[in-house]
């Protein structure tokens, strides 16, 4: 789906602005995105180091600024909607969602941080053990026990975010059970490769934590082989019968199920285009990751062709339905590219424009998100337009 008649104006916007932005004060964190159980997030310093190679064959290099001029680590920025949006409470209008990654081994969210949030993405649930030596698999792909964030057990976790509002989903997978940037697929034993076979002793190990952890559901952090069809049948099929397995267990409270693929394995023709495909009346949404996959949304060629990629999603497996796809930035340094605001924001309202009932923005993750400089911009930005008055 294409808008040519807003392109031209907008894209010059973005590339004409003034200055520079610049990532909030007091980020702090190294590239790895490893805690102190070793877990790594889908902007690893792998991924990043890959994607800064696909960036610069590109000829844009590593570079993570834009041409907005603001510094985005101004938690003060903007003063509330008159809605009261940035004083707390669920985003009002749930297909326009502030959706956040917490990094269970960080430290817990502030109230100002949760004050912004629609969803909260606990991550992550694994089968393996960590080690200083690196992660070592369970093969018979057993989940480890989930950590909440620290110094708060998983279940005293949930019950505070939801006392604030907020929906609990639980992210099965991330980059240390394996991911493509570290080696070629058919020569590597990671720990998703343990699990092709266990689809129903993995749904109903999560099925268990959601019930256990009063959770709102489940999300799938898959970046890894599909090239062959047990690669594709097993995220097909955990997908399919984690989602029934939920309806099951709970006949009277839909829980969710969501995907947070690598854009760059999204394409028209990808197996997990095909797979989004198949699956798309089970995903309540999907989270393409549009950072450290080769392309910008600050670079306005590259803007472009994410504008396509989104559009091809939500015309594609979902029918035109805009609320399912959830634009998905990364805030954590390490990233191709970093976010920033308000160049964020001025994508985001792009977005608003072009898809004025997509499904919002998700952000790896929480810990980078000091005195909620970058959710909260985005939570205010929703309260005023869309939430009603």
């Amino acid at each position: 789906m294409t808008r040519p008649s807003r392109w031209l104006p907008i894209l010059c916007a973005l590339a004409c602005a003034d200055g520079d932005a610049t990532t909030g004060d007091g980020s702090t964190g190294d590239a790895t995105s490893s805690g102190s159980d070793g877990s790594a997030s889908a902007a690893s310093a792998s991924a990043s180091a890959s994607a800064s190679t696909s960036v610069s064959t590109q000829g844009t290099g590593a570079s993570a600024t834009t041409d907005a001029s603001a510094t985005a680590g101004d938690s003060s920025a903007g003063e509330g909607s008159s809605d009261g949006g940035s004083t707390g409470g669920q985003a009002c209008v749930d297909d326009h969602r502030v959706v956040a990654y917490l990094a269970n081994w960080a430290q817990c969210p502030t109230a100002e941080q949760l004050a912004q949030y629609s969803h909260v993405v606990i991550a992550f649930a694994v089968s393996y053990t960590w080690t200083p030596d690196g992660v070592v698999c369970d093969e018979s792909c057993t989940l480890s026990p989930v950590d909440g964030c620290v110094g708060t057990p998983l279940p005293d976790l949930v019950a505070q975010l939801h006392d604030a509002g907020i929906e609990v989903v639980l992210s099965f997978g991330g980059a240390s059970m394996g991911g493509l940037w570290e080696g070629t697929c058919g020569q590597m034993t990671k720990c998703w490769d343990h699990c092709l076979d266990q689809v129903d002793a993995v749904t109903a190990q999560l099925v268990d934590l959601v019930e256990a952890n009063d959770l709102d559901g489940v999300d799938i952090d898959y970046e890894y082989c599909l090239d062959d069809a047990s690669y594709v049948d097993f995220v097909t099929g955990l997908t399919s019968e984690l989602r029934a397995g939920l309806d099951a267990a709970f006949p009277d409270d839909h829980k969710l199920v969501t995907h947070a693929p690598m854009d760059s394995e999204l394409e028209l023709g990808d197996p997990y285009f095909d797979i989004v495909a198949t699956v798309a009346d089970d995903l309540d949404f999907l989270m393409p990751q549009y950072y450290n996959g080769g392309r910008s949304p600050f670079v306005p060629e590259q803007l472009a062709q994410i504008h396509d990629h989104f559009g091809a999603l939500v015309d594609g497996p979902f029918g035109g339905d805009a609320s399912k796809v959830v634009f998905g930035w990364c805030i954590e340094p390490g990233c191709q590219p970093v976010a920033t605001q308000p160049a964020a924001l001025e994508v985001t309202t792009m977005f608003d424009a072009w898809y004025p009932d997509n499904g919002g923005i998700f952000f790896w993750a929480h810990p980078d998100d000091t005195g909620a400089w970058f959710s909260q911009p985005m939570r205010e930005h929703y309260d005023a337009t869309v939430c009603p008055h």
